[in-house]
C-alpha cells in the first residue's frame, strides 16, 4: 500500500519536483504492467502541462509581488497567532478561555499555514478570519486582538487581489499553475491508488518494489518540505524577536 500524501503541503516548486521523480521511478515498471499505462500517461501529460505553467510563471512578474505580498501575510498570520497564544497565559479573568476558544480555530484550519503553499495557506487564513469573526466576536474584542486580525485580513485580501490579477492577465488559454495544480494532484492520486489496486489482487515482486520506493520518495519529500517549513517559520520568529 502506498502511503496517504497531503499535496497542499507542497509547494509549486516541490510539487514539480515530487512528480517528476515520480514518474522517473514508475516509467519502467510501466511495460510489465500494461494496466499502468492509461494512468501514467494521464499524470505524464499533467505533469507537462504543469512544466509549462510553472515555467513561464516563474518568468512572470506577478510571481515575484506574490511572494512580496506573502512575505507580509506570512508574518501578519504569526504574530495573530503568538499574540493570541499569549493572551492565553494571561490571569485576567476570561483571557484564557476566550484565547484558548481563537486558538482552537486556528489549529482546526492550519495552525502551520505560514509553512504551506499559496493555494492552502490562502484556505486555511480565509476560514481561520472568517470562522473568528462569525464565532469568536466577543472573544476577539475582550483580548484585544482585533487589531491583530485586521491586519492579518488586510494582508490576506493584499495577496487575493495580486493572485487574481496574475491569473486575469494570464494569456487567454494557457495553463496556469492554480488550474493544472489539481489535476496533476489527482493523476497522482489516481496512479498510486492503481498500483496499490494491483499489487493487492495480484502481489508480484515488481510492484512491491515500486510501492516501496514511491512511499521512500513520499517520506524524503515530506521530510525536506516539512524542514524547509520549520526552517522558514523559525526565521519568521527571529525575525519578528523585539530588538535591544
Amino acid at each position: 500500500m502506498i502511503n496517504s500524501l497531503n499535496f497542499s503541503l507542497f509547494p509549486s516548486d516541490e510539487l514539480f519536483t515530487f512528480a517528476k521523480r515520480t514518474l522517473t521511478i514508475v516509467e519502467p515498471k510501466v511495460v510489465q504492467t500494461p494496466g499502468l499505462v492509461p494512468f501514467f500517461n494521464k499524470t505524464s501529460e499533467t505533469f507537462a502541462l504543469y512544466q509549462t505553467a510553472l515555467e513561464r510563471e516563474t518568468k512572470n512578474p506577478f510571481t515575484l509581488l506574490l511572494s512580496e505580498k506573502d512575505a507580509v501575510r506570512d508574518p501578519a498570520f504569526m504574530a495573530f497567532r503568538i499574540y493570541v497564544e499569549a493572551a492565553s497565559y494571561r490571569i485576567l479573568p476570561g483571557w484564557a478561555a476566550a484565547a484558548n476558544k481563537i486558538l482552537e480555530v486556528i489549529r482546526r484550519h492550519g495552525w502551520s499555514a505560514a509553512a504551506l503553499g499559496y493555494k492552502a495557506e490562502t484556505a486555511a487564513i480565509t476560514n481561520i478570519i472568517s470562522e473568528v469573526r462569525n464565532k469568536c466576536a466577543d472573544e476577539l474584542n475582550l483580548i484585544g486582538a482585533t487589531e491583530w486580525l485586521n491586519e492579518l485580513e488586510t494582508a490576506q485580501q493584499d495577496f487575493d487581489s495580486v493572485a487574481h490579477q496574475s491569473i486575469t492577465d494570464a494569456p487567454i488559454g494557457e495553463p496556469t499553475i492554480m488550474s493544472v495544480r489539481p489535476l496533476l494532484t489527482n493523476s497522482l492520486r489516481s496512479l498510486f491508488s492503481m498500483i496499490s489496486l494491483l499489487n493487492s489482487g495480484t502481489p508480484g515482486e515488481e510492484l512491491t518494489a515500486l510501492e516501496t520506493a514511491l512511499n521512500e520518495l513520499i517520506v524524503r519529500s515530506l521530510a525536506t518540505v516539512k524542514a524547509a517549513g520549520t526552517r522558514a517559520e523559525n526565521a519568521k520568529k527571529e525575525e519578528d524577536k523585539p530588538t535591544t
